[in-house]
């Protein structure tokens, strides 16, 4: 049981990793697929028991701005779970994906309310902004899985202005106080997740894709991919933080978006090599955290 109570929130990010991650290696062979999504469920299965068995102590954690816009993973994951369950039950799939939608429309309001509205403070704008307004554009990338992307378009739109609307304010926070906190450190690489997003939820959305524009997205996003790596491998020795979770998911999409982006102008051999090197190190990242995150709670139940 005292796993479960300490199990923290933020690893909801690393369950997003793990089901994110085995869609990505599902070409290479589909044992992968449900080997990473199971280790994945495990966790959210984990987690869930938290919510219903403490939530008060759940209540109190969501005080926290970052860990309250973390917990957006978690809504994230659900709607990725989806896309496990249709070829299974479909109607428990689709139903999974409406609340999914649901929980991360809800948190975007409260969290808005509570950190914009009523008690904003540039000091508590971290990268995990866009978990909470960005991260709305899952429901575009998983759209395609449940054949309504009409309404995944729509919420594409709705992820690129809130990506166009909270970049500068995130990129102007890091300028003017660059002293953060080692335990938000690993949130950084959340830039490499900004974009990839951004373009995975467009070409799984739009009807009629333009190359141009996800050429000019790519390309930044490569440029956010190798800031964020090199500060993985600065920060990869740390005293171990929930915030870890961080440092998986941003480079699980950013190798989808590399992914979505050759399938659009194949054959192209260098998008194939570099296709294969991020897909190497979204694995070798997510293992690595998942294999901290596993001593921490060993710890934690000891």
């Amino acid at each position: 049981m005292n796993i479960i109570k300490n199990i923290p929130i933020p690893i909801a990010g690393l369950i997003l990793a793990l089901i994110s991650l085995g869609n990505l290696l599902n070409d290479i062979h589909p044992y992968l697929k449900y080997l990473f999504g199971t280790i994945g469920l495990i966790f959210l299965a984990l987690l869930l028991l938290k919510v219903i068995l403490y939530p008060k102590i759940i209540k109190n954690d969501l005080k926290n701005p970052i860990i309250l816009s973390s917990s957006g993973t978690f809504s994230m994951s659900l709607m990725v779970l989806s896309t496990y369950l249709i070829p299974f039950i479909p109607l428990l799939g689709y139903s999974v994906w409406i609340i999914g939608i649901i929980l991360h429309l809800l948190l975007i309001i409260f969290f808005t309310y509570h950190f914009v509205i009523r008690n904003f403070n540039i000091s508590n704008v971290y990268p995990t902004w866009w978990i909470v307004y960005v991260g709305i554009t899952m429901a575009a990338i998983t759209s395609h899985a449940h054949n309504v992307e009409e309404i995944g378009f729509i919420f594409f739109i709705i992820g690129f202005i809130s990506m166009i609307l909270t970049l500068p304010l995130v990129i102007y926070r890091y300028l003017k106080n660059k002293n953060i906190p080692e335990i938000n450190k690993p949130l950084i690489c959340i830039f490499t997740a900004v974009l990839s997003i951004i373009i995975v939820g467009y070409l799984n959305s739009s009807q009629n894709p333009s190359q141009n524009f996800v050429l000019i997205l790519y390309s930044i996003s490569c440029i956010f991919y190798l800031f964020s790596l090199y500060k993985f491998i600065s920060y990869r020795n740390l005293d171990f933080y929930p915030t870890f979770a961080a440092f998986t998911f941003p480079f699980v999409i950013s190798a989808l978006s590399t992914k979505e982006t050759y399938l659009l102008i194949k054959p192209n051999i260098v998008l194939a090599n570099v296709l294969s090197l991020e897909t190497v190190i979204a694995i070798v990242i997510v293992c690595y955290v998942l294999l901290r995150y596993l001593k921490f709670l060993k710890i934690v139940k000891k």
